[in-house]
């Protein structure tokens, strides 16, 4: 009996290893390196400040976190989510974590222009609101930041 109970077992046991070890057949999808090459860019990879120090974001593969102060200084105003970088230097965020609940679930299109370790956002291209649909007509215009890679 102990002998078929430790078979059993041992052929449990090989029986998972097999399951969680099996490769799966090529298929037709994007695979996930695919997938962030053309959603994301090395190029925007890494921490980033505002020249004006009141903005510090990190970028990388696809997810973005960022924080600035707000209008008295205090450092509350929190975003973070996901990014797709268009071919023609557009880039856009998805919100999916901020301090403001209402910008939650938000896609903002922005274009862009990355000189080195110097990128300026061009606020805002399009603004579709996860409530209200497409603001961008309510955006003020010509509005830009200056960021650079930020140093140790």
């Amino acid at each position: 009996m102990k002998k078929i109970s430790l078979l059993l077992l041992a052929v449990s046991f090989f029986f998972f290893y097999c399951t969680a070890n099996a490769q799966q057949a090529p298929s037709k999808k994007k695979t996930q390196k695919e997938s962030k090459s053309q959603s994301s860019s090395p190029a925007f990879n890494g921490a980033w400040q505002s020249v004006d120090d009141k903005e510090f974001a990190i970028v990388n593969d696809g997810f973005f976190s960022s924080v600035a102060q707000d209008s008295t200084g205090i450092w509350r105003n929190t975003h973070a989510g996901t990014y797709t970088v268009e071919g023609n230097n557009s880039i856009t965020f998805k919100v999916l974590y901020s301090s403001f609940p209402g910008r939650i679930g938000s896609l903002q299109t922005v274009d862009y222009e990355l000189n080195g370790d110097t990128l300026i956002i061009k606020w805002f291209k399009k603004l579709v609101d996860a409530r209200e649909g497409d603001i961008t007509n309510r955006m003020p215009k010509g509005q830009q930041t200056k960021y650079v890679h930020a140093k140790q």
